[in-house]
């Protein structure tokens, strides 16, 4: 197990006052609250696809690098555990045996439970390449020695992820009738599907209520078919 006094933490606060310090002083609290610490520019011909991705976990929006970070965004944001996402949140300095690595993971997420969560994103073929599977397994011992989950990500079930697309367009709660809500839970029962209760308001705003209550997570439904009006909802719960 490396020394965490032996390994340094480079992290931008929410001030934009940057902080060095060592992985046993670093304060996760601070880290999933401050800045990026690495500064993406868009340029022709580039490889990669980034952009801000806007977060209804955070009421703001948070940068990716790639399509597949901003798939794991799409997860991040609809956990119901995940209660804070930092994107680039911290440098990662110090030794690995003889080698000095430098290492900053792509995501750091807070839990529900109070813990925190680590995650590099990368394509399977790459996240194999034996020089990438030593920093990646350097960072899991680091955010091991904290007591931090660690996470290397190489992608999901594409229907999942287009499914919340579709649910995502209703994920900013101040677009959404409250009335509208309190009428589907009236009528909510286990088994309808989504046209069907979107007609049985039959009030403007119903079928993208009906998705704010599948973001939620107050209704449930079966994400790894492509979603469509016919799709049948279940564990109905009301909103609170």
């Amino acid at each position: 197990m490396p020394r965490t006094s032996e390994v340094e933490v480079r992290y931008v606060q929410e001030s934009g006052d940057p902080v060095a310090t060592t992985l046993a002083a670093a304060d996760p609290y601070r880290m999933i609250l401050g800045l990026p610490v690495r500064k993406v520019r868009s340029h022709p011909h580039q490889r990669h696809y980034s952009g801000m991705f806007w977060s209804a976990t955070n009421r703001g929006h948070v940068l990716y690098e790639s399509r597949l970070e901003l798939d794991r965004l799409w997860l991040a944001d609809y956990a119901p555990e995940v209660v804070r996402i930092a994107a680039q949140p911290m440098w990662l300095c110090g030794p690995d045996g003889k080698t000095m690595r430098r290492h900053a993971p792509d995501l750091l997420l807070q839990r529900t439970d109070g813990g925190f969560t680590v995650v590099d994103v990368k394509p399977a073929e790459f996240a194999r390449r034996d020089a990438v599977a030593q920093v990646f397994a350097w960072t899991e011992r680091l955010c091991s020695s904290r007591g931090w989950s660690y996470e290397v990500w190489t992608g999901a079930n594409p229907v999942v992820l287009a499914n919340l697309r579709i649910l995502g367009g209703a994920r900013r709660s101040e677009w959404i009738d409250p009335a509208v809500m309190r009428a589907l839970d009236s009528v909510a029962v286990p088994g309808m599907t989504l046209d069907d209760l979107a007609a049985s308001v039959n009030r403007p705003g119903s079928r993208i209520a009906v998705l704010a209550k599948l973001w939620s997570g107050l209704w449930s439904v079966d994400l790894t078919v492509p979603l469509s009006g016919q799709s049948q909802v279940s564990g109905v719960r009301s909103t609170p």
